[in-house]
Order: C-alpha cells, then structure tokens, then sequence
C-alpha cells in the first residue's frame, strides 16, 4: 500500500504509445541509491582514487629531485 503512495506522482501519459507509463530514474538518483546501499564499496573506491593519486604525485615530486642531483 505504501509503495502506490510513493510512485503516484511519477506516474506521466505517453502520448505515443497512447497510455500511462512511470517515469525513468534519474542516473544521479540511480547513483546516491548505490552509494546508500553500498558504503564499504563507495569508501574503498574513494580511498583507492584519492590513494592512488596522492601516489602519483608523490612518485612525480621524487623524481624531480632526482633530477636536480
């Protein structure tokens, strides 16, 4: 019963194919559902970018002063 009070209004008339059809979400929407439901994996995909890059710069800045040697 609670879920036909929460779609209603996502419900919109498709004059082509002449009848009622629910609106498709959104992939930002799509997106925060995933991050909500999946923490941990949301987290360790973060870390990993962010370690990754910290990485790079750091591997990038050591060869520099190699350079200068």
């Amino acid at each position: 019963m609670e879920g036909t009070k929460e779609n209603w209004y996502e419900v919109r008339y498709n004059t082509k194919l002449d009848k009622l059809v629910l609106k498709k979400p959104k992939f930002t929407s799509k997106m925060l559902i995933f991050i909500r439901k999946h923490k941990l994996i949301t987290i360790v995909g973060i870390s990993f970018i962010a370690f990754s890059i910290l990485n790079i710069t750091m591997i990038y800045s050591f060869m520099k002063v190699l350079e200068q040697i």
